[in-house]
């Protein structure tokens, strides 16, 4: 992505037009999914396991942009209502811009995710874990360390058992190891296949 590509997605117009097209995929999916959770009950299937997900982030003063891999379940756990609760794992790199100096950072994540089904499409996630940036300083804030724990919540629904489309609130912040800590908040839209 050139310079003047990131300079384009900085605009409101931009930006705007970014996400309008993640929604549009999202709803132009949803009665697919709606329909498949009628006809599909076999949950063992119905689920995606492991894969790569392509993540956007925005915030009003920056945005990040994020390639991930999630393992298998390492652990799951079925429940008599057909609902299961899974414990993934997802290993990610992602690149940040921003608004105000310094305006890039690159950051990598290992982030154990808890998800539950409580039907074979829909999912509700959970998910706290170590990553590592490239500075201390981004967005004009100084975030006193590189290593930082990042935390999802979010959810999200499936279409034909693996496409898996997801929205989530993002902190990145120290956990208070050293201060100032005033972290860095998104809202976060992923494909996972």
């Amino acid at each position: 992505m050139t310079n003047n590509d990131t300079k384009s997605l900085r605009t409101p117009l931009g930006r705007a037009g970014l996400i309008s097209a993640a929604l549009s995929v999202c709803l132009l999916a949803l009665p697919q999914a709606q329909a498949q959770s009628v006809d599909n009950r076999n949950y063992s299937t119905a689920m995606p396991g492991q894969g790569f997900s392509l993540q956007y982030g925005y915030n009003s003063r920056y945005e990040r942009y994020g390639l991930a891999y999630e393992t298998a379940p390492l652990w799951s756990h079925a429940f008599g209502n057909d609902s299961r609760v899974d414990l993934t794992v997802e290993l990610g790199a992602a690149y940040w811009t921003a608004d105000r100096d310094p305006d890039t950072m690159w950051q990598i994540a290992a982030v154990p995710m808890l998800r539950w089904w409580p039907g074979n499409t829909y999912y509700l996630e959970l998910g706290v874990g170590p990553s590592l940036l490239s500075r201390a300083h981004f967005a004009g804030k100084e975030l006193s360390t590189r290593f930082q724990f990042t935390s999802h919540i979010g959810g999200g629904f499936v279409v034909n058992k693996v496409h898996r489309f997801g929205l989530r609130y993002t902190h990145v912040s120290n956990a208070s190891i050293k201060t100032p800590n005033p972290g860095l908040d998104l809202i976060e839209a992923s494909y996972t296949y």
